[in-house]
């Protein structure tokens, strides 16, 4: 089998829709939306979801899933990844003035783990919503492990609601890059641990 990294997002359960509407802004636009019923309204995403749910999700569903293009800008990584795949023409947007290109790498699959899982594989703390981007396979975990311009995307996903706690997961161990407000850079051995876990093996080490 072949690599199967991800980012791992923490946010508190309140901010999920804010979180949901940051990443709807770097992604490519999907068309048509995936519907999000409400007891009394629906909301509109412009990513696509997989077509066994026909394009519609429940607002509290255990989990929405979703895969989309993201826009992150150019790095030597990014350039490397589209110039192995033949698509150096990959979509590009126009930078901001004096910044790369943000170039659009997809598919990435993104769940929201959004309340207690009732099969008890994913014990999430009800104050708490995970989203997990994954990757298509091995060159696109080599592409997030090399890329830190899509490490600092998704930092500022973590840096703009704030979030509460960002984990590269490599499989057999992670790295801390945000917990409560703050950068780190720390290697965990178990990239699944939630943010209470990690806390007390941060203050263990101190």
């Amino acid at each position: 089998m072949g690599l199967d990294y991800s980012y791992r997002l923490f946010f508190k359960r309140d901010q999920l829709w804010d979180a949901l509407q940051a990443v709807v802004d770097i992604a490519s636009f999907h068309h048509p939306p995936t519907r999000i019923l409400f007891p009394d309204h629906e909301l509109s995403i412009p990513m696509e979801t997989w077509s066994d749910n026909q394009g519609v999700l429940r607002y509290d569903d255990p989990q929405l899933d979703f895969h989309a293009s993201f826009y992150f800008q150019e790095d030597e990584a990014i350039r490397e990844y589209l110039r192995a795949r033949g698509n150096q023409d990959s979509d590009r947007s126009p930078p901001d003035i004096g910044a790369a290109y943000r170039v659009s790498i997809g598919y990435i699959y993104l769940t929201i783990y959004n309340r207690f899982s009732e099969d008890g594989d994913l014990p999430l703390p009800p104050d708490l919503v995970l989203f997990n981007f994954g990757t298509t396979g091995t060159r696109m975990s080599i592409l997030f492990l090399e890329s830190t311009s899509i490490r600092q995307t998704f930092l500022g996903l973590l840096r703009r609601l704030p979030g509460v706690c960002g984990v590269f997961n490599r499989e057999m161990a992670g790295e801390l890059f945000w917990l409560n407000g703050r950068e780190y850079s720390q290697e965990i051995d178990d990239p699944f641990m939630l943010p209470a876990e990690i806390e007390a093996v941060l203050k263990n080490k101190i």
